[in-house]
């Protein structure tokens, strides 16, 4: 995203940014999430400056997954299935 920034505005550079990084997740089904999440870490790198502050919410994102995950094939779900319909 900063390389971007020496061509184009911060807030285009956000958001070819975060196309980008949902995009590489190579999960079609999931782009719009992926999309949100992209623009929230660059805005808090944008405001923070710190490389630390996207790592920890994407951290966090990640972390939230695994337990939703974890937590629904408790419940007894099949998480292979719920994964493939997305």
């Amino acid at each position: 995203m900063v390389s971007l920034t020496k061509w184009v505005p911060t807030p285009i550079a956000m958001l070819i940014s975060a196309a980008v990084f949902a995009v590489a997740h190579l999960t079609p089904g999931e782009f719009p999430q992926l999309f949100v999440l992209g623009i929230a870490l660059g805005l808090s790198y944008a405001q923070t400056r710190n490389l630390l502050t996207p790592i920890t919410i994407h951290a966090l994102w990640n972390s939230g997954v695994i337990l939703l995950l974890t937590f629904l094939q408790l419940q007894g779900y099949d998480i292979k299935e719920l994964l493939q319909a997305t």
